[in-house]
Protein backbone atom coordinates (compact mmCIF):
# COMPACT_ATOMS: atom_id res chain seq x y z
CA UNK A 1 0.00 0.00 0.00
CA UNK A 2 1.33 3.64 -0.91
CA UNK A 3 1.95 5.57 2.51
CA UNK A 4 0.60 9.32 2.48
CA UNK A 5 3.51 12.31 2.49
CA UNK A 6 2.53 12.72 5.95
CA UNK A 7 3.34 8.91 7.12
CA UNK A 8 6.27 9.08 4.43
CA UNK A 9 8.22 11.27 6.35
CA UNK A 10 7.13 10.68 9.90
CA UNK A 11 9.11 7.39 8.61
CA UNK A 12 11.79 8.91 7.49
CA UNK A 13 12.08 11.52 10.16
CA UNK A 14 15.78 11.26 12.47
CA UNK A 15 15.95 12.53 16.25
CA UNK A 16 14.81 12.31 19.60
CA UNK A 17 11.63 10.12 20.06
CA UNK A 18 10.36 12.95 22.22
CA UNK A 19 10.66 15.77 19.35
CA UNK A 20 9.37 13.65 16.44
CA UNK A 21 5.81 13.84 18.80
CA UNK A 22 5.85 17.05 19.48
CA UNK A 23 6.50 17.81 15.93
CA UNK A 24 3.98 15.67 14.11
CA UNK A 25 1.75 15.45 16.63
CA UNK A 26 1.71 18.23 19.12
CA UNK A 27 2.60 15.75 21.98
CA UNK A 28 4.90 16.45 24.98
CA UNK A 29 5.71 12.55 26.09
CA UNK A 30 8.21 11.91 28.81
CA UNK A 31 11.60 10.23 26.97
CA UNK A 32 11.11 6.32 27.93
CA UNK A 33 7.25 6.81 26.55
CA UNK A 34 8.07 8.47 23.79
CA UNK A 35 10.59 6.01 22.45
CA UNK A 36 7.74 3.36 23.54
CA UNK A 37 5.29 5.69 20.65
CA UNK A 38 7.88 6.10 18.45
CA UNK A 39 9.29 2.33 17.62
CA UNK A 40 4.79 1.54 17.70
CA UNK A 41 3.95 3.88 15.32
CA UNK A 42 6.66 3.31 12.44
CA UNK A 43 5.82 -0.97 13.18
CA UNK A 44 2.53 0.24 12.43
CA UNK A 45 3.48 2.12 9.30
CA UNK A 46 5.72 -0.42 7.95
CA UNK A 47 3.03 -3.18 8.53
CA UNK A 48 0.52 -0.80 6.10
CA UNK A 49 3.28 -0.42 3.67
CA UNK A 50 3.34 -3.61 2.90
CA UNK A 51 -0.48 -4.09 2.44
CA UNK A 52 -1.48 -4.77 -0.82
CA UNK A 53 -2.92 -1.78 -2.70
CA UNK A 54 -6.30 -0.83 -2.19
CA UNK A 55 -6.82 -0.95 -6.70
CA UNK A 56 -5.46 -4.35 -6.87
CA UNK A 57 -7.53 -5.65 -4.11
CA UNK A 58 -10.30 -4.04 -6.34
CA UNK A 59 -9.18 -5.50 -9.58
CA UNK A 60 -8.93 -8.86 -8.12
CA UNK A 61 -12.20 -8.66 -6.65
CA UNK A 62 -14.34 -9.91 -9.49
CA UNK A 63 -16.80 -13.13 -11.11
CA UNK A 64 -17.25 -14.05 -14.65
CA UNK A 65 -20.20 -15.70 -15.76
CA UNK A 66 -20.44 -17.76 -18.37
CA UNK A 67 -23.23 -18.93 -20.18
CA UNK A 68 -23.66 -22.67 -18.90
CA UNK A 69 -24.01 -20.88 -15.55
CA UNK A 70 -20.47 -21.64 -14.42
CA UNK A 71 -18.93 -19.09 -12.66
CA UNK A 72 -15.13 -17.95 -12.31
CA UNK A 73 -14.19 -15.57 -9.06
CA UNK A 74 -10.81 -13.75 -8.42
CA UNK A 75 -9.85 -12.16 -4.92
CA UNK A 76 -7.37 -11.30 -2.50
CA UNK A 77 -8.44 -12.91 0.81
CA UNK A 78 -6.84 -14.32 4.08
CA UNK A 79 -6.17 -17.57 4.89
CA UNK A 80 -4.46 -19.90 7.20
CA UNK A 81 -1.93 -22.26 6.23
CA UNK A 82 -4.72 -25.63 6.20
CA UNK A 83 -7.59 -23.40 4.51
CA UNK A 84 -5.35 -22.82 1.85
CA UNK A 85 -5.01 -26.60 1.11
CA UNK A 86 -8.62 -27.24 1.14
CA UNK A 87 -10.32 -26.01 -1.66
CA UNK A 88 -14.01 -26.73 -0.14
CA UNK A 89 -13.45 -24.49 2.56
CA UNK A 90 -12.16 -21.77 -0.31
CA UNK A 91 -15.53 -21.98 -2.15
CA UNK A 92 -17.29 -21.67 1.04
CA UNK A 93 -15.63 -18.61 2.06
CA UNK A 94 -16.57 -17.06 -1.63
CA UNK A 95 -19.95 -17.91 -0.84
CA UNK A 96 -20.32 -21.29 -3.16
CA UNK A 97 -22.13 -23.93 -1.12
CA UNK A 98 -20.32 -26.99 -2.17
CA UNK A 99 -24.22 -29.00 -2.14
CA UNK A 100 -24.80 -26.88 -4.83
CA UNK A 101 -21.73 -25.98 -7.15
CA UNK A 102 -19.10 -28.11 -8.18
CA UNK A 103 -15.23 -27.41 -8.02
CA UNK A 104 -14.11 -27.21 -11.38
CA UNK A 105 -10.52 -25.43 -10.09
CA UNK A 106 -8.92 -23.79 -7.72
CA UNK A 107 -5.58 -21.92 -7.99
CA UNK A 108 -4.41 -19.86 -5.06
CA UNK A 109 -0.74 -17.91 -4.82
CA UNK A 110 0.34 -16.54 -1.21
CA UNK A 111 1.53 -13.19 -1.21
CA UNK A 112 4.38 -11.99 1.17
CA UNK A 113 2.31 -10.35 4.30
CA UNK A 114 1.04 -12.03 6.91
CA UNK A 115 -1.39 -11.63 10.13
CA UNK A 116 -0.86 -13.39 13.27
CA UNK A 117 -3.79 -13.92 15.20
CA UNK A 118 -4.30 -15.16 19.18
CA UNK A 119 -7.25 -17.06 19.40
CA UNK A 120 -8.77 -16.52 22.28
CA UNK A 121 -12.31 -17.48 23.79
CA UNK A 122 -13.30 -15.85 27.10
CA UNK A 123 -10.19 -14.14 27.71
CA UNK A 124 -8.42 -17.48 27.28
CA UNK A 125 -5.80 -18.71 24.62
CA UNK A 126 -7.87 -21.80 23.65
CA UNK A 127 -5.39 -22.55 20.74
CA UNK A 128 -2.39 -22.03 19.37
CA UNK A 129 -1.19 -18.87 17.53
CA UNK A 130 -2.34 -18.77 13.88
CA UNK A 131 -0.75 -17.03 11.17
CA UNK A 132 -2.51 -15.73 8.04
CA UNK A 133 -1.65 -14.84 5.06
CA UNK A 134 -2.63 -12.98 2.26
CA UNK A 135 -3.74 -15.39 -0.88
CA UNK A 136 -4.73 -14.59 -4.49
CA UNK A 137 -7.74 -16.83 -5.17
CA UNK A 138 -9.18 -18.03 -8.77
CA UNK A 139 -11.88 -20.32 -8.38
CA UNK A 140 -14.01 -21.82 -11.05
CA UNK A 141 -17.51 -23.45 -10.32
CA UNK A 142 -20.26 -25.21 -12.29
CA UNK A 143 -23.86 -25.33 -10.76
CA UNK A 144 -24.94 -28.76 -9.64
CA UNK A 145 -28.59 -30.05 -10.76
CA UNK A 146 -30.58 -29.25 -7.17
CA UNK A 147 -34.68 -29.92 -8.46
CA UNK A 148 -35.99 -32.83 -9.34
CA UNK A 149 -38.05 -31.60 -12.62
CA UNK A 150 -40.00 -33.39 -14.81
CA UNK A 151 -38.32 -32.59 -17.51
CA UNK A 152 -34.98 -33.70 -16.37
CA UNK A 153 -36.88 -37.14 -15.62
CA UNK A 154 -38.27 -36.67 -19.09
CA UNK A 155 -34.34 -36.30 -20.27
CA UNK A 156 -33.35 -39.31 -18.65
CA UNK A 157 -36.25 -41.37 -19.99
CA UNK A 158 -35.41 -40.18 -23.87
CA UNK A 159 -31.81 -41.05 -23.12
CA UNK A 160 -32.21 -44.80 -22.70
CA UNK A 161 -31.94 -46.94 -25.58
CA UNK A 162 -35.12 -47.12 -27.62
CA UNK A 163 -36.97 -50.44 -26.25
CA UNK A 164 -36.96 -53.16 -29.28
CA UNK A 165 -40.10 -54.72 -27.10
CA UNK A 166 -40.25 -58.34 -28.71
CA UNK A 167 -43.50 -60.20 -28.21
CA UNK A 168 -43.39 -63.70 -26.79
CA UNK A 169 -46.03 -66.30 -26.98
CA UNK A 170 -46.55 -67.90 -23.15
CA UNK A 171 -47.79 -71.44 -22.27
CA UNK A 172 -50.19 -71.85 -19.88
CA UNK A 173 -49.23 -71.81 -16.29
CA UNK A 174 -50.66 -72.75 -12.98
CA UNK A 175 -48.10 -71.30 -10.65
CA UNK A 176 -46.58 -67.79 -9.72
CA UNK A 177 -43.43 -66.18 -9.07
CA UNK A 178 -42.45 -63.69 -6.56
CA UNK A 179 -39.49 -61.35 -7.01
CA UNK A 180 -39.59 -59.08 -4.10
CA UNK A 181 -35.68 -57.09 -4.48
CA UNK A 182 -35.81 -55.68 -1.07
CA UNK A 183 -33.71 -52.53 0.58
CA UNK A 184 -31.09 -52.54 -2.65
CA UNK A 185 -30.13 -49.04 -1.42
CA UNK A 186 -28.88 -48.57 -5.18
CA UNK A 187 -26.00 -45.88 -4.69
CA UNK A 188 -24.92 -46.47 -0.49
CA UNK A 189 -21.58 -46.35 0.00
CA UNK A 190 -19.27 -48.47 2.40
CA UNK A 191 -16.08 -48.34 3.19
CA UNK A 192 -14.72 -51.91 3.96
CA UNK A 193 -11.94 -50.66 6.34
CA UNK A 194 -14.94 -49.01 8.28
CA UNK A 195 -17.57 -51.44 7.70
CA UNK A 196 -16.48 -54.70 7.08
CA UNK A 197 -18.21 -55.02 3.76
CA UNK A 198 -17.55 -52.82 0.70
CA UNK A 199 -20.60 -51.51 -1.20
CA UNK A 200 -21.10 -49.00 -4.31
CA UNK A 201 -23.25 -48.26 -7.15
CA UNK A 202 -20.76 -50.89 -9.10
CA UNK A 203 -20.89 -53.40 -6.69
CA UNK A 204 -24.65 -52.92 -5.93
CA UNK A 205 -25.38 -53.50 -9.98
CA UNK A 206 -22.88 -56.62 -10.52
CA UNK A 207 -24.36 -58.27 -7.24
CA UNK A 208 -28.01 -57.34 -7.97
CA UNK A 209 -27.90 -58.81 -11.48
CA UNK A 210 -26.02 -62.16 -9.96
CA UNK A 211 -28.80 -62.48 -7.47
CA UNK A 212 -31.96 -61.66 -9.66
CA UNK A 213 -29.61 -64.58 -12.02
CA UNK A 214 -29.14 -67.15 -9.13
CA UNK A 215 -33.18 -66.67 -8.08
CA UNK A 216 -34.23 -67.32 -11.69
CA UNK A 217 -32.23 -69.69 -12.62
CA UNK A 218 -33.62 -71.86 -9.34
CA UNK A 219 -36.74 -71.42 -10.37
CA UNK A 220 -36.22 -72.70 -14.18
CA UNK A 221 -34.20 -75.86 -12.61
CA UNK A 222 -37.47 -76.86 -10.80
CA UNK A 223 -39.36 -76.66 -14.70
CA UNK A 224 -42.62 -75.03 -13.35
CA UNK A 225 -45.33 -74.06 -15.52
CA UNK A 226 -44.97 -70.28 -14.55
CA UNK A 227 -48.35 -68.63 -14.84
CA UNK A 228 -47.41 -65.49 -14.34
CA UNK A 229 -44.34 -63.00 -12.23
CA UNK A 230 -45.07 -60.34 -9.45
CA UNK A 231 -42.17 -58.05 -9.35
CA UNK A 232 -42.60 -54.95 -6.56
CA UNK A 233 -40.49 -52.22 -7.52
CA UNK A 234 -39.66 -49.41 -4.54
CA UNK A 235 -38.62 -50.25 -1.34
CA UNK A 236 -35.85 -48.57 -0.92
CA UNK A 237 -34.18 -49.70 -4.34
CA UNK A 238 -32.77 -46.31 -4.84
CA UNK A 239 -30.33 -44.91 -1.59
CA UNK A 240 -31.32 -41.34 -1.47
CA UNK A 241 -34.58 -39.46 -3.09
CA UNK A 242 -33.13 -35.81 -4.43
CA UNK A 243 -29.50 -34.37 -5.01
CA UNK A 244 -28.81 -33.47 -1.38
CA UNK A 245 -27.56 -36.74 -0.46
CA UNK A 246 -31.00 -36.87 1.71
CA UNK A 247 -33.67 -39.02 2.02
CA UNK A 248 -37.06 -39.07 1.46
CA UNK A 249 -37.32 -37.00 4.95
CA UNK A 250 -34.02 -35.25 4.60
CA UNK A 251 -32.17 -37.70 6.29
CA UNK A 252 -28.17 -37.29 4.82
CA UNK A 253 -26.95 -40.71 4.31
CA UNK A 254 -23.59 -41.74 2.74
CA UNK A 255 -23.85 -42.08 -1.69
CA UNK A 256 -21.07 -42.62 -3.82
CA UNK A 257 -22.16 -40.98 -7.00
CA UNK A 258 -24.67 -38.42 -8.15
CA UNK A 259 -27.92 -38.81 -8.26
CA UNK A 260 -28.11 -38.41 -11.65
CA UNK A 261 -26.16 -41.63 -12.62
CA UNK A 262 -27.87 -43.55 -9.28
CA UNK A 263 -31.08 -42.65 -11.28
CA UNK A 264 -30.21 -43.15 -14.75
CA UNK A 265 -28.51 -46.57 -13.98
CA UNK A 266 -30.98 -47.42 -11.69
CA UNK A 267 -33.30 -47.44 -14.30
CA UNK A 268 -32.05 -49.62 -16.72
CA UNK A 269 -31.09 -51.97 -14.32
CA UNK A 270 -34.62 -52.43 -13.43
CA UNK A 271 -35.38 -52.72 -17.41
CA UNK A 272 -32.92 -55.41 -17.66
CA UNK A 273 -34.60 -57.16 -14.71
CA UNK A 274 -38.05 -57.28 -16.31
CA UNK A 275 -36.17 -58.27 -19.59
CA UNK A 276 -35.35 -61.29 -18.00
CA UNK A 277 -38.47 -61.95 -16.22
CA UNK A 278 -41.06 -61.72 -19.53
CA UNK A 279 -38.94 -63.97 -21.03
CA UNK A 280 -40.82 -66.66 -18.83
CA UNK A 281 -43.94 -65.04 -18.23
CA UNK A 282 -45.60 -62.46 -17.94
CA UNK A 283 -44.47 -60.12 -15.64
CA UNK A 284 -47.01 -57.38 -12.82
CA UNK A 285 -44.48 -54.72 -11.64
CA UNK A 286 -45.56 -52.73 -8.36
CA UNK A 287 -45.17 -49.67 -6.88
CA UNK A 288 -44.48 -50.23 -3.61
CA UNK A 289 -42.67 -46.82 -1.93
CA UNK A 290 -39.77 -47.21 1.03
CA UNK A 291 -38.79 -44.60 3.07
CA UNK A 292 -35.62 -43.64 1.56
CA UNK A 293 -36.60 -43.24 -2.34
CA UNK A 294 -40.53 -42.57 -2.76
CA UNK A 295 -39.88 -39.87 -5.44
CA UNK A 296 -37.37 -41.35 -7.45
CA UNK A 297 -38.70 -45.23 -7.32
CA UNK A 298 -42.36 -43.80 -8.53
CA UNK A 299 -40.45 -42.12 -11.32
CA UNK A 300 -38.31 -45.23 -12.23
CA UNK A 301 -41.58 -47.52 -12.25
CA UNK A 302 -43.47 -44.96 -14.10
CA UNK A 303 -40.41 -45.22 -16.84
CA UNK A 304 -41.32 -49.03 -16.68
CA UNK A 305 -44.56 -47.66 -17.21
CA UNK A 306 -43.75 -46.01 -20.30
CA UNK A 307 -42.16 -48.74 -22.12
CA UNK A 308 -43.98 -51.09 -21.07
CA UNK A 309 -47.71 -49.76 -21.89
CA UNK A 310 -47.99 -51.29 -25.00
CA UNK A 311 -46.26 -54.36 -24.22
CA UNK A 312 -49.56 -57.50 -23.94
CA UNK A 313 -46.73 -59.15 -21.13
CA UNK A 314 -46.04 -56.63 -18.33
CA UNK A 315 -48.64 -54.54 -16.59
CA UNK A 316 -47.61 -51.77 -14.48
CA UNK A 317 -49.45 -50.65 -11.00
CA UNK A 318 -48.69 -46.86 -10.50
CA UNK A 319 -51.34 -46.62 -8.12
CA UNK A 320 -49.94 -44.34 -4.79
CA UNK A 321 -50.85 -46.57 -1.83
CA UNK A 322 -48.21 -47.38 0.48
CA UNK A 323 -49.66 -51.00 0.30
CA UNK A 324 -50.22 -53.12 -2.20
CA UNK A 325 -52.32 -56.39 -2.28
CA UNK A 326 -52.25 -59.63 -5.12
CA UNK A 327 -54.72 -62.26 -4.97
CA UNK A 328 -54.10 -65.42 -6.53
CA UNK A 329 -55.90 -68.77 -6.20
CA UNK A 330 -56.35 -69.10 -2.31
CA UNK A 331 -53.47 -66.96 -1.79
CA UNK A 332 -53.53 -63.40 -0.50
CA UNK A 333 -49.89 -61.38 -0.61
CA UNK A 334 -49.58 -57.71 1.24
CA UNK A 335 -46.86 -55.86 0.16
CA UNK A 336 -45.58 -52.44 2.20
CA UNK A 337 -42.31 -51.36 3.46
CA UNK A 338 -43.26 -51.89 7.09
CA UNK A 339 -41.86 -48.83 8.09
CA UNK A 340 -45.22 -47.33 9.31
CA UNK A 341 -47.64 -49.32 10.11
CA UNK A 342 -46.06 -50.99 13.58
CA UNK A 343 -48.00 -53.67 15.05
CA UNK A 344 -51.28 -52.11 12.67
CA UNK A 345 -50.15 -54.54 10.19
CA UNK A 346 -51.06 -57.43 12.11
CA UNK A 347 -54.74 -56.46 11.31
CA UNK A 348 -55.17 -54.14 8.19
CA UNK A 349 -54.99 -56.94 5.58
CA UNK A 350 -58.55 -58.32 7.07
CA UNK A 351 -60.22 -54.42 6.44
CA UNK A 352 -58.92 -53.03 3.43
CA UNK A 353 -58.96 -56.88 1.46
CA UNK A 354 -62.17 -58.13 3.44
CA UNK A 355 -63.14 -59.70 0.40
CA UNK A 356 -60.09 -61.58 -0.16
CA UNK A 357 -59.44 -62.12 3.31
CA UNK A 358 -62.38 -64.53 3.70
CA UNK A 359 -62.14 -66.34 0.55
CA UNK A 360 -58.67 -67.25 0.86
CA UNK A 361 -57.04 -69.37 2.89
CA UNK A 362 -52.87 -68.40 3.14
CA UNK A 363 -52.14 -64.80 3.78
CA UNK A 364 -48.99 -63.19 3.95
CA UNK A 365 -46.94 -59.65 4.38
CA UNK A 366 -44.16 -59.40 2.63
CA UNK A 367 -42.48 -56.37 4.03
CA UNK A 368 -38.78 -54.61 4.02
CA UNK A 369 -37.04 -51.88 5.80
CA UNK A 370 -35.28 -54.41 8.62
CA UNK A 371 -32.74 -55.71 6.32
CA UNK A 372 -33.04 -59.03 8.17
CA UNK A 373 -35.12 -62.21 7.38
CA UNK A 374 -37.66 -62.46 10.49
CA UNK A 375 -41.29 -63.91 10.48
CA UNK A 376 -44.64 -64.14 12.88
CA UNK A 377 -47.96 -65.30 12.47
CA UNK A 378 -50.44 -63.17 13.86
CA UNK A 379 -54.76 -64.02 13.52
CA UNK A 380 -54.15 -66.07 10.23
CA UNK A 381 -52.24 -63.62 8.73
CA UNK A 382 -48.25 -64.28 8.38
CA UNK A 383 -45.82 -61.29 8.73
CA UNK A 384 -42.51 -62.04 6.59
CA UNK A 385 -40.06 -59.32 6.84
CA UNK A 386 -37.39 -60.06 3.68
CA UNK A 387 -33.80 -59.71 3.99
CA UNK A 388 -31.70 -57.62 1.77
CA UNK A 389 -28.65 -57.95 -0.50
CA UNK A 390 -27.05 -54.56 0.23
CA UNK A 391 -23.75 -54.24 3.07
CA UNK A 392 -23.85 -52.23 6.17
CA UNK A 393 -23.32 -48.27 5.66
CA UNK A 394 -20.79 -46.54 8.82
CA UNK A 395 -24.13 -45.71 10.54
CA UNK A 396 -25.76 -49.17 10.81
CA UNK A 397 -22.06 -50.78 11.40
CA UNK A 398 -21.80 -47.80 14.60
CA UNK A 399 -25.74 -49.07 16.00
CA UNK A 400 -24.04 -52.81 15.25
CA UNK A 401 -27.07 -53.71 13.10
CA UNK A 402 -25.63 -56.66 10.87
CA UNK A 403 -27.54 -59.34 9.37
CA UNK A 404 -27.43 -62.28 6.85
CA UNK A 405 -26.93 -60.45 3.52
CA UNK A 406 -29.37 -62.37 0.88
CA UNK A 407 -32.46 -62.18 -1.33
CA UNK A 408 -35.83 -64.57 -1.38
CA UNK A 409 -37.86 -65.49 -4.24
CA UNK A 410 -41.42 -67.56 -4.17
CA UNK A 411 -43.73 -70.16 -5.93
CA UNK A 412 -47.05 -70.11 -5.12
CA UNK A 413 -49.87 -72.38 -6.19
CA UNK A 414 -53.34 -71.33 -7.24
CA UNK A 415 -55.03 -74.36 -5.16
CA UNK A 416 -51.52 -74.98 -2.76
CA UNK A 417 -50.38 -71.95 -1.29
CA UNK A 418 -46.31 -71.10 -0.84
CA UNK A 419 -44.59 -74.08 -2.63
CA UNK A 420 -41.26 -72.99 -2.88
CA UNK A 421 -38.82 -70.60 -1.08
CA UNK A 422 -35.58 -69.58 -2.83
CA UNK A 423 -32.63 -67.94 -0.91
CA UNK A 424 -29.74 -66.29 -2.84
CA UNK A 425 -27.11 -65.44 -0.37
CA UNK A 426 -24.24 -62.95 -0.71
CA UNK A 427 -20.74 -64.21 -0.10
CA UNK A 428 -18.05 -61.67 0.32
Amino acid sequence: MILDRFDQEFLSASGRAEDLLLDFYGLTISQNNAKKYVAAIRKHLKFKRNLPDINQLGALNETVTKGDGSKTTKRMIELSESDANDPIRIMQLLGFDPLKWELISCKTKRNDWDVTMKMTEGGHQWKEKETNHQYKIEVSVKPIQTVLSTDYVKRIFEELKSPEIKLIKYKPGNVMFELPMMDVHFNKSAWGEETGEDYDIEIAERLYKETVLDLVGKLKQCNLAVEKIIFPVGQDFFHVDNSESATTKGTRVDTDVRWQKMYKTGSELLVWTVEALRSIAPVEIMYVPGNHDKVLSYCAVYNLYARYQDCDGVTVDLSPTPRKYIRYGVNLIGFSHGKEEGKRIEHIMQQERPEDWGETRFREWHLGDLHHEETKEVGGVKIRRISSITASDAWHTGKAYKAQRMAQAFVWDKEKGRQFVFDSNVIV
